[in-house]
């Protein structure tokens, strides 16, 4: 849904997309298949990935001193406050729910882009 949101918006970025936390973890931290993996401008995140948690991920990566940087956004079924107050002290930028609406991930997706990525394209 959200590589189709990016479309909809005419927002032409590289995407790459992992199915489980296990190859999150490989794809950041350049192991496996991955090993060639270019380091990500934003990584969008979320908690409920099979086989490792968001929860891991967001940690792991906030750990790693060359990916410490990376701005990582939650995007969310959880509504409830304490996981985004746990994400934002764990270091996620951004902690926002995911709409029910495909036009409203489509807004989501802009503001995203224009706060994070498409300030560093010239």
């Amino acid at each position: 849904m959200f590589r189709a949101a990016l479309d909809q918006a005419g927002i032409g970025i590289s995407v790459y997309r992992v199915s489980d936390g296990d190859q999150a973890l490989a794809f950041l931290h350049k192991s496996g298949i991955y090993q060639k993996a270019r380091r990500p401008d934003l990584v969008v995140l979320d908690l409920n990935m099979p086989r490792v948690d968001g929860w891991t991920v967001l940690r792991s990566v906030k750990e790693k001193a060359e990916l410490k940087d990376v701005p990582i956004v939650v995007l969310s079924t959880s509504q409830r406050p304490e996981d985004r107050t746990r994400s934002m002290a764990l270091g996620a930028r951004q902690y926002l729910a995911k709409p029910s609406q495909f036009d409203d991930l489509v807004r989501v997706v802009e503001c995203l882009c224009a706060d994070f990525l498409l300030q560093t394209v010239d």
